[in-house]
């Protein structure tokens, strides 16, 4: 696919999407507001079992900014795989799926710019949650911590399109456009990125199926640097990158034939509008 083509498709996007935010402002406040609830209800229910310092022994940073830092990562992930697993539901309610199956664009493109738009002002946002809270907490080093962790959000999401695509095609190609197993499977994604429970606190299990989803290696990244600090952990950050990026590669090309697989499967049965 050629690059203008690529600009033309991420442009419609964009339009597709801002368009519907900016029509729903309070979509925009919510985004702002939930880390600081989500943070503000642990919190709440954290001081009536046990101390903070029990959790600063455990995790090694404080419940704040480990809250506030999951919340802003979660909502950044999601907003990819959100797009990417529902878009089909919303395609075909639309009466839009047959056109767009059959049209000659790229899988791979299609996809990976499907959640671009929501996840920039994901981003975006940020600058209202991690910025502040991060900068009270350490000064002039939270700022550059802020940073990164907004950076390191957007690559979690972006490593997270090629397995959503996998993860897509394979569902609705064996159960049909199903929106209760996407429910069912969104809690589940949530805890193994260990954003909320850090993944070496997991059991094995989990931990391995925490490893195999390419996010969970950038939000370890973060917690480490929040814990240990920038300088120490610098090595291994980009290291943790490169594995998430390096799955993220690996995930493409099954990605894309298993949404193959899923429009051929639909095309057989025949799409209803």
């Amino acid at each position: 696919m050629k690059l203008s083509e690529f600009i033309e498709l991420l442009k419609a996007e964009f339009m597709f999407v801002y368009g519907d935010v900016f029509r729903r402002k309070s979509l925009l406040l919510l985004i702002v507001i939930y880390p600081y609830m989500f943070t503000f209800f642990v919190l709440l229910l954290g001081s009536a079992m046990g101390s903070t310092q029990v959790f600063i022994s455990r995790v090694g940073v404080d419940p704040v900014e480990f809250f506030i830092v999951a919340s802003f990562v979660i909502i950044a992930v999601l907003s990819v795989t959100d797009d990417i697993l529902w878009r089909p539901i919303y395609d075909e309610n639309m009466g839009t799926l047959p056109y767009i199956i059959s049209s000659p664009v790229s899988r791979i493109a299609l996809y990976v710019s499907m959640p671009l738009p929501r996840l920039t002002i994901t981003l975006t946002t940020g600058a209202a949650t991690v910025l502040p809270v991060l900068t009270y907490y350490r000064g002039v080093e939270g700022v550059v911590m802020a940073l990164i962790v907004i950076g390191m959000a957007a690559a979690g999401g972006l490593f997270f399109s090629t397995l959503a695509m996998l993860i897509m095609g394979a569902i609705y190609s064996m159960s049909g456009e199903s929106w209760r197993v996407l429910n069912v499977l969104r809690p589940l994604l949530m805890i193994l990125l260990g954003a909320f429970y850090p993944r070496y606190l997991m059991p094995l299990g989990a931990r391995i199926l925490s490893w195999v989803l390419p996010p969970s290696h950038p939000v370890a990244a973060i917690q480490l640097m929040l814990a240990n600090g920038l300088s120490a952990e610098a090595s291994t950050a980009l290291m943790l990158l490169g594995v998430g990026a390096a799955l993220a590669v690996l995930y493409a090309p099954l990605g894309r034939y298993a949404v193959l697989t899923w429009e051929r499967r639909k095309l057989e049965s025949g799409v209803t509008t």
